[in-house]
């Protein structure tokens, strides 16, 4: 049986979601939608073959074809779609960050609480295979514990990026580096290390943009686990590097790099998984593979269709939410603050 994919937001990141569903077999676009009717209908000529170019929001929800929606709208056009989907009885997958802030996030997870809905959202850095290999070696205590955690996020973004309607404000996107790029990379050291229970916090517009939100983040983590760590994620470095997480364990040192991973055994053998993949460091921020959105959208579709337990839920991106929020909330505050 097919799945019927219907996109909804067809911004910069969409043709990425087509190429995912377009990988996947058993899959298809089914129809595309968006506010700007004449877009809808040149999105649907450009990038998918005999899709639907609904012309209302409605039709989509009541299309009985329409097996799965991903919603890929700015955050803060979003809370409407998801009542309208979940009332309509509709699964759906939601391109991070879930909404602005901690709070609103929680209101699309509740929406779907309600009406009995699975909603997953596309923290597809979960699915690298260098995560999934490392998250097996710390769960099974191969590496020893986590002492120590650093991550840095030396990314960059051109003036341009900012100058689209909307982009690093407040009001669209909740913020800047932290909710737009460092989330993945955030999201992934809550995977691995556990949850954070005290941040003192910094973030700062620098002069290198102009933009409302912050574009240069730092703070300093206690774990619940008793680790300490590091952040700094910013847009400001030219011409940006991969991201990176390095934790000190008592037993080995690991290093991620983008997608690639080594661990420094301190029995003196070397592993490492290497994967060439690209994240979006540089001034082009589409600069990645769509494979993994691929793996998201296959596994909630598994997922759902045998009743199992949403791995990558709307729930389980609450925590990088709070993370963000109490990272902003700290720095404005100008003092530690607990989780």
């Amino acid at each position: 049986m097919t799945c019927r994919v219907a996109i909804v937001g067809l911004g910069m990141v969409a043709g990425v979601h087509v190429q995912a569903v377009n990988s996947l077999d058993g899959f298809e676009v089914y129809g595309v939608f968006s506010r700007d009717n004449l877009k809808t209908k040149d999105f649907a000529k450009s990038f998918t073959e005999n899709a639907i170019a609904f012309k209302n929001f409605s039709d989509l929800c009541n299309d009985e074809n329409v097996d799965l929606v991903l919603l890929l709208t700015p955050p803060n056009a979003r809370l409407d779609y998801v009542k309208a989907l979940t009332k309509a009885g509709k699964p759906f997958i939601v391109e991070k960050p879930l909404e602005r802030d901690f709070e609103r996030s929680q209101s699309i997870v509740d929406q779907g609480k309600i009406y009995n809905i699975p909603i997953g959202v596309f923290l597809q850095h979960r699915k690298r295979p260098s995560i999934e290999a490392l998250k097996k070696l710390l769960d099974e205590k191969r590496l020893g514990n986590i002492a120590t955690v650093e991550v840095r996020i030396p990314w960059w973004r051109e003036q341009d990026y900012y100058d689209q309607d909307g982009r690093g404000t407040l009001f669209r996107d909740g913020g800047g580096v932290l909710i737009t790029q460092a989330i993945h990379t955030l999201d992934i050291m809550l995977l691995l290390c556990g949850p954070v229970k005290e941040v003192q916090g910094m973030i700062h517009t620098s002069s290198l943009h102009k933009m409302e939100a912050e574009d240069f983040s730092g703070a300093l983590l206690t774990f619940e686990s008793g680790a300490r760590g590091t952040l700094m994620a910013s847009t400001t470095h030219f011409p940006g590097s991969k991201e990176e997480i390095i934790l000190n364990c008592s037993e080995a040192t690991v290093n991620i790099s983008g997608a690639d991973l080594k661990i420094f055994n301190h029995d003196g053998k070397l592993e490492q998984l290497e994967s060439g993949s690209q994240t979006g460091s540089g001034s082009d921020p589409m600069d990645f593979s769509y494979a993994w959105h691929a793996s998201v959208l296959d596994d909630f579709w598994s997922e759902f269709t045998n009743k199992q337990k949403i791995q990558i839920s709307a729930e389980s991106a609450l925590p990088v939410h709070k993370l963000i929020d109490t990272i902003i909330n700290s720095s404005n505050l100008g003092k530690k603050v607990i989780i």
